[in-house]
C-alpha cells in the first residue's frame, strides 16, 4: 500500500461507487415509499355504500404460446354529494398503466381471478372508500402497507454507499514525522 494512502484515481473511482450506491438506495426508498403513502392515504377516505354493476373475467393472450393473463372488470356505482358516479377500482394502484384504466386486476392464475369476481358479484351491496379531493377516485378495498417493510433493504445499501463516498472524500492521515 502506498503510504501516502489511496491515489486521486482510486479516490475517484470509490467515490463514483459510493455515489451510485447512494443514489440508487435512495431512488429505490423513494420508489418504495410511494405504495406505503398512497395505501396510508386511502385509509381517511370516507366509505361511502356502493353496488356492484360488472364483475367480468376476461383472459388476455399476448401471443399464441403465452398462458392467458386474466382481467378482472370491476364496476360499481357510489352517490356522493348527490352524483351518482361509477368506480372501476378494486385497490389503489401507484403504477398504472393507461391501457388498464378499466381492468380492476390482473393476475397469470385464473382461480385468483376468479376468486375476486366471486366475492365481488353483480348486485351486491358493500362500501367503497371515496378520495374526498376527488370524488371520482374511490377504491372497493385499501392497498396493503407492506411496502414499508423492505423499506430497509435499499437503505442499507445508501447507508453503504454514504459510507463508501465519506471515506473516499475524506483527506488521508499524513504520517506525524519525528
Amino acid at each position: 500500500m502506498n503510504p501516502q494512502g489511496p491515489s486521486r484515481a482510486a479516490r475517484l473511482i470509490k467515490g463514483a461507487v459510493g455515489a451510485f450506491l447512494l443514489t440508487g438506495g435512495l431512488a429505490v426508498t423513494a420508489l418504495l415509499f410511494i405504495p406505503y403513502r398512497r395505501a396510508i392515504e386511502t385509509r381517511s377516505w370516507p366509505a361511502v355504500p356502493c353496488t356492484i354493476t360488472r364483475s367480468d373475467l376476461q383472459p388476455l393472450r399476448i401471443a399464441d404460446s403465452a398462458a392467458p393473463e386474466w382481467r378482472v372488470l370491476l364496476a360499481y356505482q357510489y352517490s356522493i354529494n348527490g352524483t351518482t358516479l361509477t368506480g372501476t377500482r378494486w385497490r389503489r394502484v401507484s403504477f398504472l398503466n393507461p391501457d388498464d384504466a378499466s381492468v380492476s386486476r390482473k393476475s397469470a392464475h385464473r382461480e385468483v381471478a376468479e376468486d375476486l369476481t366471486r366475492k365481488y358479484p353483480v348486485g351486491l351491496a358493500t362500501t367503497c372508500h371515496v378520495n374526498p379531493l376527488d370524488p371520482a377516485e374511490a377504491v372497493l378495498e385499501h392497498q396493503s402497507k407492506a411496502p414499508i417493510y423492505t423499506l430497509w433493504w435499499p437503505m442499507i445499501f445508501a447507508a453503504g454507499g454514504a459510507g463508501i463516498l465519506w471515506s473516499a472524500c475524506r483527506q488521508p492521515k499524513r504520517p506525524i514525522p519525528s
